[in-house]
């Protein structure tokens, strides 16, 4: 008969040894448009960045990126997927962390289409006994806010910003998606917002973003814990 492995939980940086029960996976998207300024997998990056730096700081579980994202039907600026696919990937990764010891979930999202799936979470906690958070951190889409994210962790293209305009990708704020703001009017007053101040590099503005999503997703660890 094998010996059973003793795992030292207590070992390496970690808040408590609770938190080996905790897992944090990233939920963004691939496959949109953001603009001459940030590539087109801009969310899930974001999402990526601060939920290993969640990891890192608690020791909590990375468990990894969700590939399929949704969005709604009116916001066309890229190929997304339904809901239902995003909940069938979810299925799959929570079937495994199961298996790690995985009791508690927070999920990083950063593409306001996958609020969509709030509607399926309580689902799955019930299908796998788990307890499972989804902390939304967006922004105005490939707005200031959005550029000075990417700015500090490396993914915008400073030199494409005097390009990034909403006259030349509708994108940018929403501005030229005529439909999704008569569909939405918070996607039209963040609309209005872009057209009123532009869109500029602020790099001071994108590392206090950063700090206070990783701090507020480190007292979601803290919670689940608790």
């Amino acid at each position: 008969m094998r010996d059973i492995l003793e795992l030292r939980w207590e070992a390496g940086n970690i808040i408590d040894k609770k938190v080996h029960e905790v897992g944090v996976i990233a939920l963004g998207s691939f496959l949109e448009n953001h603009g001459s300024a940030l590539p087109i997998d801009t969310d899930v990056k974001i999402a990526s960045y601060i939920s290993l730096m969640v990891s890192l700081i608690t020791g909590a579980k990375f468990l990894g990126i969700v590939l399929p994202s949704t969005e709604y039907s009116y916001v066309k600026h890229g190929i997304h997927n339904k809901p239902e696919e995003i909940v069938d990937y979810l299925r799959y990764i929570l079937s495994w962390s199961r298996k790690l010891g995985i009791k508690k979930v927070l999920i990083v999202n950063c593409h306001g289409g996958n609020i969509l799936i709030s509607k399926y979470l309580g689902d799955l906690e019930k299908e796998f006994n788990l307890k499972i958070v989804m902390k939304n951190i967006t922004f105005i889409h490939a707005g200031t806010e959005e550029v000075s994210v990417g700015s500090v962790i490396g993914i915008a293209r400073e030199d494409k910003i005097e390009d990034h305009h909403p006259s030349k990708y509708p994108e940018i704020g929403m501005v030229g998606l005529k439909e999704a703001r008569e569909n939405n009017k918070l996607i039209d007053r963040d609309a209005k917002i872009v057209e009123k101040y532009g869109v500029k590099i602020d790099r001071k503005l994108g590392e206090e973003i950063l700090n206070r999503a990783i701090k507020e997703c480190v007292e979601c660890i803290r919670e689940l814990i608790g």
